[in-house]
């Protein structure tokens, strides 16, 4: 009876070592959990801007290989594509004709350095429909791979191992203290977690704790946010510069035909509630295909750059202007100034268009424009009605000039 009593009596536990196991457990549990949020919040975002770059970068694409698309051209599809096979994370692009058979595609040199990881962030490509005339004329899709990713995943996974490790090492003093000590310190991480989490608040932080571990591992998490917070940063300057590709031409620098349309939509529409007048501005090269095949295509991009500059010289503070296709830009006047006449503003568009210049291979160079010229509301009650009176006006500007000539 005294040996059976004796292991009974060695086979049970100690209160310390009940609490320090006790302690150990919702120690592991809570950073564990708090660990695990900071990562999916991460990764969430991470997602998101992930997939937002990729939606602009096939916004991107769409506006490139429009004009092959419209002459069935696999070399100038090919051409459009170019930019974005220079974006970091692009794995494979593929553009359809209007019946769903390809016209070109490209696929990354780069092998994929996770393919599970672009399984979950890329599942499927992303397509974009491009229109044009209100008829679809083809789609591009963009496939994304996780070559920018994978180092922001590798650091989460590494800063979240480092803070169980610690959390780990410093229980065993942490289980001869208090519940309330042990928890409140907690409670700041996960406090800081939840915020992370729910609000995206990858500003806020650990502050000093009194328990050293627990410190360490607030360092660690805070070490992590600062690489979320980065990566954060570094997303949204790639979006805006994404963004400012989306919308604007990339010889010219002006905004691009879907700015334009954006624009004009909420400029005619707020004309129409201020009452106000604004004129649009259809302008297009005289001559530029025969300039274009005679002296090259760098003279002709010679000619478009010195076309726009000598528009945007001649803008008002709240006018706007914009390249809508190969040699045919825009401006809207808004408001146009009382007793300005609509004709003087196409003059003066015209005047300066016409001076001359030097082309990249030193011959002398004037270009000209025909500018047409609508009123709203005097001439048009719409946008689509003052898009196409100005139109109407400018190939009635044309006509005039070839019979001039």
């Amino acid at each position: 009876m005294t040996a059976r009593a004796s292991k009974k009596t060695g086979a049970r536990t100690t209160l310390q070592k009940l609490l320090s196991r006790f302690h150990f457990g919702i120690t592991l549990f809570a950073v564990a959990l708090s660990g695990l949020t900071i990562l999916l919040a991460g990764v969430a975002a991470m997602r998101g801007h992930a997939d937002r770059n990729i939606e602009l970068a096939a916004q991107l694409g769409a506006y490139g290989v429009e004009p092959a698309l419209l002459f069935n051209d696999p070399a100038a599809a090919r051409e459009g594509l170019q930019p974005l096979t220079e974006i970091p994370g692009i794995a494979r692009l593929r553009v359809l004709d209007e019946n769903g058979r390809p016209l070109t595609e490209w696929t990354s040199p780069t092998a994929d350095p996770a393919p599970l990881l672009t399984r979950f962030f890329f599942p499927k490509p992303f397509a974009v429909a491009i229109h044009r005339g209100g008829s679809r004329i083809g789609t591009i899709e963009v496939w994304g791979d996780s070559s920018t990713l994978i180092d922001y995943v590798r650091i989460g996974l590494l800063a979240g191992l480092a803070c169980l490790i610690v959390t780990a090492l410093g229980t065993i003093t942490l289980a001869r203290r208090f519940e309330y000590e042990l928890v409140k310190p907690l409670n700041e991480i996960a406090t800081v977690a939840h915020d992370v989490r729910l609000h995206r608040r990858f500003d806020k932080r650990v502050q000093p704790l009194r328990i050293a571990e627990l410190d360490r591992l607030g360092g660690d998490i805070n070490a992590l946010l600062d690489e979320l917070n980065g990566w954060q940063g570094h997303m949204e300057s790639e979006r805006a510069a994404l963004a400012h590709r989306a919308s604007h031409d990339a010889l010219t620098a002006l905004p691009n035909r879907a700015a334009f349309d954006e624009q004009f939509a909420q400029r005619v529409a707020a004309a129409g509630e201020r009452g106000a007048r604004l004129a649009l501005l259809f302008i297009d090269a005289d001559h530029f295909k025969a300039a274009n095949d005679r002296f090259g295509h760098a003279a002709g991009d010679a000619v478009l750059v010195a076309m726009s500059d000598r528009i945007r010289g001649t803008l008002g503070g709240g006018d706007f202007a914009a390249r809508i296709g190969g040699d045919e830009f825009v401006v809207l006047v808004d408001p146009i100034e009382p007793g300005t006449e609509a004709s003087a503003l196409a003059d003066r568009i015209r005047a300066a268009i016409a001076q001359p210049l030097t082309l990249p291979d030193g011959t002398p160079y004037r270009p000209s424009a025909s500018i047409g010229v609508a009123v709203f509301p005097d001439e048009a009650a719409d946008a689509a009605a003052l898009l196409t009176a100005a139109d109407a006006a400018m190939y009635a500007d044309k006509l005039s000039n070839r019979t001039r000539s």
